[in-house]
């Protein structure tokens, strides 16, 4: 009956640990082996797993008179194990004990000879105990240390008084004193190495300092001698006040420097008004930068007005004094030339502009003579060859084909009459306007060239365009064109023409060579020079833009109504002296 109620602890449980020396013999007294993986952990022997299988109910159902009996002999015996290993603990501690002792005593004397002052101390360091066996090592190594940091000790004394003898002399103001003494202590080597080096550096520091003084001196004297020197007058205010100023005072202004010193830079000036004026440009500019540069009106000693380029700065960073050095230089000559400069450039445009206009209207002039004089007289010559030709008999072949062959060059040349006068002024142009005369010029000048062309033309108000700006136009793209033809080796170009925001935008480009910046600028490139001025006379814009085998672009942009200033005098100037 009790048999039938014992259990399995592994189907209670549910481990299954195949591991477990229980679960592996299928011995139902799981208390009783050693390493049992009860609950997920591994017991020890009987002993000491007891309080935890007395409590377990699988103890308590597997308990009988045989398991009980097992039990006891199985304790009994580990007992009498525990007892053994206590015994043999307590003989190691007794021994452990009587060699702690003698260690010991061994080490406090060696340490007491080491405090003595006797570092030359050493002991055995055998011993079963490691611990006693570490400690007599580290005395025996503190010993020694201690030795070296005696004899390191009477070496720093030594090191010490050479570095404070080098010190005195250097004080004393010996810089080639340097300490000699050689070391095996590494710190003093390193120590020995920067007092040199400090002392090489002190002593390169007062050379460099004594040459800088020199140079300072060289420098003041050469500053004295280029303030003298230079042409323009350099003066120092110091709260309002000139303190200082050079010769060149008095040949811009015709004072001498000891006539102003102490006087307000108002003496240079026209007049109080002017003076304040420049005074507050020059501080405000000061408060912002460093330097300020501007152009005013000032006034010589002998009452002749100048113009001068004044360069300020201020000496210092911050004062309270407003130190600033002001450089006059005379400009009244070069704005002289400037403005003469200036007008002989609009006197060039004027002439640039009435050539265009006398070449245009010699054009038109010829261009009507030869269509209307030479084109009749070809054409009355070619109807009498064909009147000729009917009258004589067809038996005469000889002067038959002389008078055919007649008639072929007066054909001949009523044609080339007819597109010299086209070229020289295009009737499509003055008949029919802009976009038909640029539609008719790109057709006739691409047609045999073998290059691809597109034309975008949005100008739906050309009517309204001024007769000098279509003409002007055309002659831009005309060379535009001519540009392309002789220079950029294109396969493609893209000619667009539109109106926008008041102004006319002509853009030609193609996909040739690229035109660069050198070709643009060379003053030798009379095209060029021939559009800006068309456009520079109509007040508009030009753009020219060329990427190295990836083509040109040329952007125009002319205002239809605004011209620049002094468009209409010149235009108007022009038409008084071709009498239209």
């Amino acid at each position: 009956m009790i048999a039938n109620n014992k259990v399995k602890c592994w189907e209670i449980f549910k481990c299954n640990e195949l591991e477990c020396p229980a679960f592996h013999s299928e011995n139902l007294n799981c208390w009783l082996f050693t390493g049992t993986h009860c609950r997920n952990e591994i017991q020890g022997k009987f002993i000491d797993k007891v309080e935890m299988c007395i409590n377990c109910q699988i103890f308590v159902k597997n308990m009988d008179s045989g398991a009980m009996v097992k039990t006891c002999e199985i304790f009994n015996e580990q007992v009498r194990e525990y007892r053994r290993i206590v015994d043999e603990r307590d003989r190691e501690l007794e021994n452990m004990s009587m060699e702690l002792a003698l260690s010991m005593s061994e080490v406090f004397e060696a340490l007491k000879r080491i405090a003595s002052g006797d570092p030359s101390v050493r002991i055995t360091e055998k011993s079963d105990i490691d611990l006693i066996s570490r400690l007599k090592h580290l005395i025996n190594l503190t010993a020694e240390e201690i030795g070296e940091i005696v004899e390191q000790s009477h070496e720093f004394a030594i090191s010490l008084a050479e570095y404070f003898d080098v010190l005195h002399r250097v004080s004393k103001g010996d810089l080639r004193a340097r300490v000699t003494g050689i070391s095996n202590i590494e710190l003093l080597e390193s120590l020995k190495g920067v007092t040199n080096s400090t002392i090489k550096s002190i002593d390169r520091e007062i050379s460099e300092r004594k040459s800088a003084v020199r140079q300072l001196r060289k420098i003041e004297a050469l500053k004295s001698s280029i303030l003298r020197t230079i042409p323009h007058a350099v003066v120092g205010l110091t709260r309002e006040k000139i303190f200082f100023a050079n010769e060149g005072l008095k040949k811009v202004f015709g004072w001498n420097p000891e006539e102003v010193i102490g006087q307000s830079p108002e003496i240079l000036c026209r007049n109080i008004k002017d003076y304040e004026k420049i005074c507050k440009q020059i501080h405000s500019a000061l408060n912002k930068s460093k330097l300020f540069t501007g152009e005013f009106v000032f006034r010589r000693k002998d009452g002749r007005d100048i113009v001068c380029t004044v360069s300020a700065s201020t000496i210092e960073q911050k004062t309270k004094d407003n130190r600033i050095v002001l450089v006059y230089e005379d400009i009244t000559e070069r704005k002289q030339a400037e403005k003469e400069l200036k007008n002989s450039r609009e006197q060039l445009r004027f002439l640039s502009a009435y050539l265009h206009s006398a070449i245009e209207q010699e054009r038109k002039f010829i261009a009507r003579e030869m269509h209307d004089e030479l084109g009749q007289l070809f054409t009355v010559l070619n109807i009498d060859l064909a009147w000729l030709l009917r009258k004589i008999r067809t038996n005469h072949k000889p002067l038959r084909m002389k008078i055919q062959s007649m008639k072929e060059m007066v054909e001949s040349g009523i044609k080339t009459i007819q597109k010299v006068s086209t070229e020289l002024r295009p009737g499509l142009l003055d008949h029919l306007g802009l976009t038909a005369a640029i539609e008719w010029h790109t057709k006739e000048i691409l047609k045999d060239k073998g290059i691809k062309y597109t034309l975008e033309l949005n100008t739906p108000d050309e009517l309204f365009i001024d007769r000098d700006i279509s003409t002007s136009i055309f002659r831009i793209y005309q060379e535009a064109l001519t540009n392309i033809i002789r220079h950029s080796c294109a396969t493609l170009v893209n000619i667009s023409m539109k109106k926008e925001t008041g102004n006319i935008v002509l853009e030609v480009s193609d996909n040739g060579k690229g035109i660069t910046k050198e070709q643009i600028e060379n003053a030798k490139s009379y095209g060029l020079t021939g559009i800006r001025e068309r456009v520079y006379l109509l007040g508009g814009t030009l753009k020219i833009a060329g990427k190295p085998g990836r083509g040109t672009t040329l952007k125009v942009k002319i205002p239809l109504i605004k011209k620049i200033e002094g468009y209409s005098t010149i235009r108007k100037r022009i038409n008084e002296v071709l009498n239209i």
